[in-house]
């Protein structure tokens, strides 16, 4: 009884839910076919083309494998991205939904493993504890609305740290043995104005303060952040 009770235990620990439930495994589980096989295929989009248009009705899921995407809503000046590990179309697990947001490639590529949208839900619903893939993936989009919500209330300089932080550990390369990320290159300091909701202008005085400091560097293959360094300036967030 007690190893039952320990094995429960280990088994809905949150972070052990996280890690055995990620995106990662989901695509995973979706790929395998000794369990009700599904068939899903990787299609390429090009910059500027729309995946998913607002109000459109969402019948595919789409695992983002590489590149960048935003996400709008009508007039909405705030976009989200979304990027290499992420998912699109699961928030909605009823069939024809419609999608809340347009989905626009703005990196040169996406690279995505598509399936349909009713063979996912079929295969989660045959799948043991497979609810808890989507549980996983609305705690993430949870988390990073959240997170967007708690920028918008800091100052200018803040918020654009705060900006850097985010978007570079989730979408950025980091450099091996170090805290210094490759800020994404599809992430032009356009859409970071944006994402912030701050002047273009704003963005660029911020980032030559930030540069001054040796907090971020440049080459020819983009611009580099010190994740440590920006962590312990607003130490209040963390």
């Amino acid at each position: 009884m007690n190893k039952q009770v320990a094995e429960m235990n280990y088994l809905y620990n949150a972070s052990v839910v996280e890690k055995e439930f990620s995106t990662e495994r989901l695509l995973q589980c979706l790929k395998e076919d000794h369990m009700y096989p599904i068939e899903g295929m990787i299609k390429q989009y090009e910059r500027y083309e729309h995946m998913i248009k607002e109000s459109e009705s969402i019948e595919e899921v789409f695992f983002i494998l590489s590149g960048c995407i935003i996400a709008s809503r009508g007039k909405m000046r705030i976009p989200y991205f979304y990027g290499s590990q992420d998912i699109i179309g699961l928030e909605n697990l009823t069939m024809e939904s419609q999608s809340s947001y347009s989905f626009e490639v703005i990196s040169d590529k996406v690279k995505v493993m598509k399936y349909k949208k009713e063979d996912v839900i079929k295969k989660l619903l045959n799948t043991q504890e497979g609810y808890l893939y989507h549980y996983v993936y609305m705690q993430d989009r949870f988390t990073q609305i959240v997170r967007r919500e708690q920028l918008l209330r800091l100052n200018a300089e803040e918020r654009v740290m705060l900006a850097l932080i985010i978007l570079s550990e989730r979408y950025g390369e980091r450099i091996v043995s170090s805290t210094i990320f490759r800020f994404p290159k599809s992430i032009n300091k356009g859409w970071l104005a944006r994402y912030t909701n701050l002047n273009p202008n704003t963005i660029t005085i911020v980032l030559q303060k930030l540069h001054q400091e040796n907090i971020l560097s440049r080459n020819q293959k983009g611009f580099y952040v010190d994740i440590s360094i920006l962590k312990a300036k607003i130490a209040h967030m963390f």
